[in-house]
């Protein structure tokens, strides 16, 4: 999978059917070839494209010496006449930030080390390579290594970095990339996923001019506001057409994906940790790791893109224990009684659910302290048993009793100033000396980054989790970051506290998980505020929105499916569209799926439906978490939103089709990819068509398609 050519020290990296091609010139320079298709010979040196231009400082004596203004590199050092984003950047104890790193060695190993205090992708020895090079800037003593991680079969590469103080003063980092990739394609486009609470990860797609551009977070999460994943990509690529690279960030905070389109018409992409709220001292010893960048590359439009993204995932990111595993249908309390719970209603809530086949009763915010809205006791994770008529363990029990399994919500970084945690530990909430805290939600944040704050939080969930049977946990955080310092850090190394809250999060998840390895964790943010894939490695779903507004969500869940599995969207049906139920139904079955409502006071005629759609659930749900995903159109600009999983050896295929808007140009037939031309595939109404008819000539829409707001069609092989 990975090769190097001692003659011409140049590196290839074999990712499935792409290749990644980069060698190291005379001064130690890392010099980037080629990104694309896979190629049989890397001799590109001769090939490479390099022009001497006015006003491009070089090294040596005569112009055709190359100019890092010219050079493409594959880690761009800072200061030496590179004026593109840099990737790395370190202020040293003279106080200048040039940096200049040069090759030491490389390695080449089996399989893929983890990632210290840090989710990442993980492989066995004999599903993938990892190169790590190591570069060194003799001046100031910084050892920066790059590691690669190839995987079988995959056009998906693992990037990281780490940097490494071996000098005899102190060096801080103001940026360390974990990727920096050139692309010579010519004019893309840029593809990012923008948003808002309850209008998350929109597909936006743009022209990239002249100049610099960046998709960023400065908010303490990924946040709503912007995912940490872009697609550069032909103007011409369509979902099944055309190049496209995709970059994904394995990382829960601040973020910026840089992408620069130079003099030279090239586009540098480099993503990592926002340098704006970013500063670590580095004493002489100390080593940085930064986060894991996955990146891949298609030559056949977004959906192949997206089925190489959906399998790295599965195959060597998500819990392994879950991947596999189907999800429990639940329903949620919130919708149903918000604050306004007790033992009678959660228990008549059970009964309801279990006798139609519902499989998980969740209970949602307000089981603890003395919270009955939303102004306190957030840091008390005491089990209110006057609320609850008795333990969390006895309503554990009775909940089971009905044949139902149990699931609880959790807000643990969060405190509310009505609280005896804050009260006891006021120094413990995220706050700057002698400035006003904001309040968000009616709360703040605790500080993550002091070991202390995590280790009561642990104790405190793990109480309660030890307690009582609990097969589930929702995991929430209703507010973002502000007056982000903490009170245990020196002045030096306050630039860290954002980073170090993610570490603390991280450290927090991996100890509960590693507790309970048989719970199944749901991470939220208000939704969609946190849904990146750093939190994936511990919470193999995250719900996806607040807005459950089924018409809504066919934009929300289209744009979360470039890069995240079907599996991981957090998807129920609830009341608070009031849209036909039959249409609610489908666009949460292409999640995880449940439900979020009080089934005691829904119409019979909806209630009689949920034990067809829970059996349905179970029938159809192993195409969802399992099958290729295909987008078939847009929300964004269709009247009508279709899609399809296919699975693996494509002799099964579920096809979904939801109108939101009548309109007499809508389509009559729909192109269905990824099948098996050769077969014959037949509906579960007895229709039967050739597998190469529906890809080239389509699918003829029914005539009822017309008065009907959605469909399901599930085809087998014949």
């Amino acid at each position: 999978m990975i090769t190097f050519n001692a003659a011409t020290k140049t590196f290839h990296l074999n990712a499935g059917d792409t290749s990644y091609i980069f060698y190291i010139d005379g001064d130690g320079a890392i010099v980037h070839l080629y990104y694309g298709p896979h190629l049989e010979s890397a001799d590109l040196i001769p090939l490479q494209d390099y022009r001497p231009l006015a006003f491009s400082p070089y090294h040596g004596e005569a112009l055709s010496t190359h100019s890092p203004d010219v050079l493409m590199q594959e880690y761009p050092i800072h200061g030496i006449g590179d004026y593109s984003p840099s990737a790395v950047v370190v202020r040293n104890a003279q106080g200048n930030d040039i940096t200049v790193l040069r090759y030491v060695s490389h390695t080449i190993a089996p399989g893929k080390p983890a990632l210290s205090g840090l989710p990442a992708t993980f492989a066995k020895a004999d599903e993938a390579q990892t190169l790590a090079i190591l570069m060194r800037d003799d001046l100031t003593g910084l050892e920066v290594t790059l590691y690669y991680t190839v995987f079988k079969d995959l056009p998906v590469i693992a990037r990281s970095t780490s940097a490494t103080n071996r000098g005899s003063a102190a060096i801080t980092l103001e940026k360390l990339a974990s990727l920096s990739v050139d692309f010579t394609d010519g004019p893309l486009d840029l593809c990012s996923f923008p948003g808002a609470h309850a209008r998350e990860r929109q597909f936006q797609r743009e022209r990239l001019p002249f100049g610099r551009r960046v998709c960023e977070s400065l908010r303490g999460y990924s946040s709503h506001q912007m995912n940490p994943a872009v697609i550069l990509c032909d103007p011409t690529a369509t979902e099944t057409a055309g190049r496209a690279y995709g970059a994904l960030l394995v990382y829960s905070g601040n973020f910026a994906a840089e992408v620069d389109v130079t003099q030279l018409r090239r586009t540098r992409l480099t993503l990592g940790i926002h340098p704006q709220t970013f500063r670590w001292h580095l004493a002489p010893g100390e080593t940085f790791q930064a986060p894991e960048a996955l990146i891949g590359c298609s030559d056949q439009g977004f959906g192949k893109l997206t089925h190489a993204f959906h399998d790295l995932m599965r195959q060597h990111l998500l819990p392994p224990k879950w991947v596999d595993t189907p999800r429990p249908i639940l329903v949620n309390s919130w919708e149903a009684m918000f604050f306004n719970f007790n033992r009678e209603k959660l228990l008549a809530l059970g009964k309801t659910a279990a006798e139609h086949g519902i499989e998980m009763l969740v209970l949602d915010d307000g089981w603890f302290g003395h919270r009955d809205d939303d102004t306190t006791s957030l840091g008390d994770w005491t089990v209110n048993t006057a609320k609850l008529g008795g333990t969390m363990a006895q309503l554990s029990d009775d909940i089971h009793a009905l044949g139902l399994k149990f699931g609880l919500w959790f807000e643990p970084e969060m405190v509310s100033e009505d609280s005896e945690l804050f009260r006891a530990h006021p120094e413990w909430a995220l706050q700057v000396p002698g400035r006003t805290r904001s309040l968000g939600r009616h709360q703040m944040v605790l500080d993550l980054s002091r070991p202390e704050v995590v280790d009561y939080l642990y104790s405190a969930l793990e109480s309660v989790v030890a307690s009582a049977r609990i097969e589930y946990i929702k995991w929430d955080a209703n507010r973002h970051l502000t007056e982000v310092a903490s009170a245990t850090l020196p002045p030096e190394r306050q630039g860290e506290v954002f980073h170090r809250y993610i570490l603390g999060l991280y450290d927090l998840h991996n100890r509960l998980v590693k507790r309970f390895p048989e719970i199944l964790f749901e991470g939220c943010s208000g939704g969609g505020g946190r849904f990146d894939a750093g939190m994936l490695y511990y919470c193999p779903q995250i719900w996806c929105s607040d807005n459950t507004n089924c018409l809504d969500r066919l934009a929300i869940q289209h744009g979360t499916s470039f890069f995240y599995p079907c599996s991981t969207m957090g998807a129920h049906v609830t009341v608070s569209d009031g849209l036909d139920f039959d249409t609610r139904f489908p666009v949460a079955l292409a999640g995880t799926f449940g439900y979020e409502l009080d089934l005691n006071q829904m119409p019979p005629e909806q209630l009689a439906k949920i034990p067809e759609q829970c059996k349905r659930f179970h029938e159809l749900h192993h195409l969802v978490d399992q099958g290729d995903y295909y987008r078939l159109t847009s929300p964004m600009t269709d009247s009508v939103t279709a899609w399809m999983h296919v699975a693996k050896d494509q002799r099964e295929f579920l096809l979904t089709c939801v109108v939101p808007i009548r309109d007499y140009a809508m389509y009559t037939r729909l192109r269905l990819p990824g099948l098996d031309p050769s077969l014959t595939y037949e509906d579960d109404a007895g229709n039967r068509y050739r597998g190469d008819v529906l890809m080239n000539y389509g699918f003829p829409l029914p005539p009822e398609y017309w008065s009907v707001k959605a469909f399901l069609w599930h085809f087998t092989a014949i």
